[in-house]
């Protein structure tokens, strides 16, 4: 099975073949094997090339929000035979990829933040997921503060990309 995701703006082929009980994927140019088993809905424990991963997936139309020792990885499924070019842009809207409560906020409107910069923490399920900022940029506008409850989703921060 060849699967199509877009993630930051690039596309990525990714290659599904069954192996036994196992899966081989392929990623690009690289290659892993892959073991899993669900423990609950949402919650999976994985075996990559041996090492054990816990993640949860939380899933909105055709996005996943893969989320892997505290980070949150964005995911679009897209249709096979979609153009690389067609991704060039970079989101400028960052989405609650859970529904919880805000417990930070790292940022503030107008703020230049780097990649990977924790913008806003939120808590659900006795857990913390960081959403950091996609690529440098500035934050035009958060939408939620401190104490606030958001649903999966919702438009938490809006941002452009910063160039050069």
């Amino acid at each position: 099975m060849e699967l199509h995701y877009e993630h930051h703006g690039k596309q990525y082929p990714i290659k599904i073949a069954r192996d036994g009980e196992a899966f081989m994927v392929d990623v690009g140019d690289k290659n892993f094997h892959v073991e899993y088993k669900e423990s609950k809905p949402g919650f999976i424990t994985m075996i990559i090339d041996g090492k054990i991963t816990k993640c949860n997936i939380a899933t909105e139309g055709n996005q996943r929000h893969i989320f892997i020792n505290g980070d949150v990885y964005r995911f679009n499924r897209v249709e096979a035979g979609a153009r690389p070019e067609s991704f060039d842009a970079l989101p400028s809207a960052i989405t609650s990829p859970i529904s919880g409560k805000v417990t930070a906020v790292g940022a503030a409107d107008n703020d230049a933040v780097k990649a990977g910069q924790v913008i806003i923490t939120i808590e659900a399920m006795k857990m913390e997921y960081q959403i950091k900022a996609p690529y440098d940029g500035k934050i035009e506008k958060i939408n939620f503060k401190v104490g606030d409850q958001v649903d999966i989703g919702e438009l938490l921060v809006q941002m452009e990309k910063q160039e050069g």
